[in-house]
């Protein structure tokens, strides 16, 4: 159950927000917990508050997304680097935060950081916003003493990530349009131009080629049965979604599609870059290689790479080397093994997994590039031989009754 509150921090200010709650009393203890004195705690006014809380999230994103852990990353760099301490450094972005839910978010770690706990366990609070890997560069800071250097390798990764994703969806975006706009047209002749030409032949009772009976029929068919048929494809659409995402189907496409020959190599890389560069950052953030290795694990779902890095870290707890195990798997390409075990050896293995992260990177965007060129010829052939065949079905009787006169 949400609960509106309004409370006086420990510097005296004011704050609001909504905290959840199975009862008024355990809403009190929490905010009592994080150092607040509550003035006004009531049942948040559900329907209303609700929607207008969702439609601000709507409008500025998803609260902790990539963008918003990138600013928070180099502020938080920068304040200290300036010279500033933790708290003022967090209280300083917060007041410069617009994204409600964000802000909330900055506050709370904030409010935590000030009553003693350590940033880590502040930050352990939200792990859906500051995941593992994230708790544990900024634990092993602690212990070390290099929070800029920290937050830095967490902003470089971060971006990266940004960085990626933003090519993804660029590069996909245009093809995707171009699908759509087959289907549109596919839709607009169903739905509109065949049931015009078929009125048309009925009228002429003249006899129709297969090819015009069957695209006349189908048209008959959908046109008359719509809502059933966006209902069940609707359905299929959602029960296939839902049917990947159960484990044994999901590892079974994943296995699938890393194995296909254009798209299965540029998935392979995606991960392996994600993967290396997290393990790279971890390492070099001083975290323990047993821990920096489930960290990388943790960072992906792939079915294929979540056996490797499991191989990973049995065998290095077993006493062999990153290098050795990664030789003997077809996923890592021998050259990369061969690099990592190289780093291994000289001490730099942080520095060489960046490197080859970096790598992965450049050759994952000739591999978008190439995948593009492919698909955008591909699309544009299948809307033309649709529509091709579409258009002589219909004019095909015309054909028949010009030749006939």
């Amino acid at each position: 159950m949400a609960f509106a509150y309004e409370a006086l921090d420990a510097a005296g200010r004011q704050v609001r927000g909504v905290v959840d709650a199975d009862a008024i009393d355990d809403a009190g203890d929490q905010l009592r917990a994080r150092g607040l004195f509550v003035t006004r705690l009531a049942p948040s006014s559900a329907p209303a508050e609700t929607a207008s809380r969702a439609a601000r999230q709507l409008v500025a994103g998803r609260a902790g997304n990539l963008r918003d852990l990138l600013m928070f990353s180099q502020q938080v760099s920068m304040m200290l680097r300036a010279g500033s301490r933790l708290v003022p450094a967090l209280e300083a972005i917060e007041e410069q935060i617009t994204k409600p839910a964000w802000r909330s978010i900055v506050a709370d770690i904030r409010q935590r950081v000030q009553t003693g706990s350590p940033l880590s366990a502040a930050l352990g609070a939200y792990p859906q916003v500051f995941n593992q890997t994230w708790q544990a560069i900024i634990a092993a800071a602690e212990s070390t003493g290099g929070a800029e250097e920290a937050f830095d390798r967490l902003a470089a990764m971060t971006r990266q990530q940004q960085q990626i994703r933003s090519r993804v969806i660029g590069t996909l975006a245009y093809p995707a349009a171009l699908l759509m706009l087959s289907f549109g047209v596919l839709g607009v002749m169903t739905f509109f131009v065949l049931p015009r030409f078929d009125e048309l032949y009925s009228m002429l009772n003249t006899p129709l080629p297969w090819l015009t009976r069957q695209m006349l029929a189908v048209s008959r068919y959908l046109t008359a049965h719509l809502p059933a048929v966006l209902l069940a494809a609707g359905g299929l659409v959602v029960g296939g979604l839902l049917l990947a995402r159960t484990p044994a189907v999901r590892r079974q496409l994943e296995t699938a599609l890393g194995r296909a020959p254009l798209i299965g190599r540029l998935i392979r890389q995606l991960v392996l870059a994600r993967i290396l560069r997290v393990w790279g950052t971890s390492v070099h953030s001083s975290v323990p290689l047993l821990e920096s290795l489930q960290l990388a694990r943790g960072c992906t779902s792939h079915a294929l790479f979540t056996g490797l890095m499991d191989e990973l870290v049995t065998r290095v707890s077993e006493g062999d080397t990153v290098g050795n195990v990664l030789m003997r798997n077809p996923l890592v390409p021998r050259t990369m093994s061969s690099a990592i075990a190289t780093g291994e050896q000289s001490g730099q293995l942080a520095e060489a997994l960046l490197f080859l992260a970096d790598y992965l990177d450049n050759e994952n965007d000739q591999l978008l590039a190439a995948l593009t060129r492919l698909l955008e010829p591909a699309i544009l052939v299948f809307m033309g031989v649709a529509v091709g065949i579409v258009a002589v079905s219909l004019f095909l009787p015309l054909f028949d009754l010009t030749a006939a006169a």
